[in-house]
């Protein structure tokens, strides 16, 4: 058991094909574990800086989210906050960059950013409209699940496996 309280946000937007990797790992996280009260999930979705209540004055952040990046199609890469905030302006590795590393920067000036954060991404093949995910984006599930429960553990928390597991809540997909 830890003390720490922090946030795994799934980013994404379910109209644009594989970048909705994140809300859709994040629904089959919900449907597959139940999760310490330390942790919160969190839909994010596109909203970016207006997250602010959701992670301010949190211990660590773990995003999800297609990741902009040269790479094999459904590559999983994990970053740590370092890595990816303080890159310039111009170098773009995820279509919600910019509102959600403003949010961010503004944290840091404020002293209220959380502690750690580690960004696990995906990358996609494809953003344009539609629901369907490239087939190398669906199978990168598990291995971000993996990765995310290694981060957890890291922290001292570990989240229990659901018996049976629910059917995970694809509802863009009814």
């Amino acid at each position: 058991m830890s003390d720490s309280k922090g946030v795994i946000l799934g980013v994404g937007n379910i109209l644009h094909s594989d970048d909705g990797i994140g809300i859709k790992i994040l629904k089959y996280l919900e449907s597959q574990f139940q999760f310490p009260e330390e942790i919160e999930l969190v839909d994010g979705g596109t909203v970016g800086a207006q997250l602010d209540r959701t992670i301010v004055n949190k211990d660590w952040i773990i995003i999800i989210d297609a990741l902009d990046v040269k790479g094999p199609v459904g590559e999983v890469r994990v970053l740590c906050g370092e890595d990816f905030i303080n890159r310039p302006g111009i170098i773009k590795m995820s279509p919600h960059q910019v509102g959600f590393l403003d949010l961010i920067q503004l944290m840091k000036m404020e002293g209220t950013e959380p502690k750690q954060i580690d960004l696990i991404g995906v990358i996609p093949a494809n953003t344009n409209d539609g629901f369907e995910m490239a087939p190398e984006v669906d199978a990168a599930v598990n291995t971000v699940v993996e990765k995310l429960l290694v981060l957890l553990k890291q922290k001292g928390l570990v989240p229990e496996k659901r018996t049976p597991p629910l059917e995970p809540d694809y509802w863009w997909l009814r």
